[in-house]
């Protein structure tokens, strides 16, 4: 059984202004768009889905997400599929966590001009 929308991610742009309910993403590119995640209860050892909505679709091409453990300098066993849904939305599937403990999400966002990535902790118990 996959669960979906147990994680959301907004890139806002300064053009549109997204609900920026919950906590900020981190991205090491000072001049980078503001990001946002609302985080639900994630599955441990289960398949889940997500949505990425980047707020100015118009300039963000591709949308890429992945998952590491720091502690423990691995990632997923699996490889997640981005789908553009259209309108800067972006659907994610095959994500799973397999161990429990700290995890960083990453998403990285193609825009116009340069990629920007995004990190977020997520702790799965």
């Amino acid at each position: 059984m996959i669960k979906a929308g147990v994680l959301v991610l907004a890139s806002c742009g300064t053009a549109l202004a997204c609900d920026t309910q919950g906590s900020r993403l981190i991205s090491d590119d000072v001049d980078a768009q503001k990001a946002y995640v609302s985080i639900a209860d994630i599955p441990l050892a289960q398949p889940f889905s997500m949505q990425v909505k980047v707020c100015d679709p118009a300039v963000a091409k591709r949308v890429r997400v992945d998952a590491i453990m720091p502690a423990h300098q691995h990632g997923m066993n699996y490889r997640p599929e981005v789908t553009g849904m259209g309108d800067g939305l972006f659907a994610v599937d095959g994500m799973l966590f397999h161990m429990p403990g700290m995890w960083e999400v990453r998403v990285t966002i193609d825009f116009d001009d340069k990629s920007v990535a995004y990190t977020h902790a997520v702790s799965v118990q």
